[in-house]
């Protein structure tokens, strides 16, 4: 199995501390995605102290990625998560989509996917990695 991912929402740490400020500040969401843009530190301080709930704001965003699996390790993911979408692309090659709660709700589940999944976000979402193999 192969997973490879392609896109995510743009700027999806910073949108996540914002949503998070937006609460319980009384600035308006656009300053305080403009402040938060100019200071990763905060950012990272903030998505530090991520949930993982129903309504959580780790639903609020897309990722997209090819993966190089069977139909049978395919069907297996959708029985185990029904958050997850896969499109066919070849006879082994699948567009998946999920979000992000869906990404660490399942990577706390472990195996294979699970740990494909995760570490495909490694790079790109490094805070949410982190709070990810901390097992949510």
């Amino acid at each position: 199995m192969k997973l490879r991912l392609l896109s995510s929402t743009p700027s999806v740490e910073t949108l996540i501390a914002t949503a998070m400020l937006t609460t319980t500040s009384g600035a308006a969401p656009s300053n305080l995605f403009h402040r938060l843009s100019a200071n990763p530190g905060k950012v990272a301080e903030i998505v530090g102290r991520l949930e993982v709930q129903h309504g959580s704001i780790l639903e609020h965003n897309r990722l997209n990625w090819v993966l190089e699996a069977g139909e049978g390790e395919v069907l297996k993911v959708l029985l185990e998560n029904r958050f997850f979408t896969f499109t066919r692309l070849g006879s082994k090659e699948w567009l998946a989509s999920a979000n992000l709660r869906t990404v660490i709700e399942y990577a706390a589940e472990g195996g294979e996917f699970g740990g494909l999944i995760l570490e495909s976000i490694r790079e790109r979402l490094p805070t949410v990695y982190a709070f990810g193999r901390r097992g949510a």
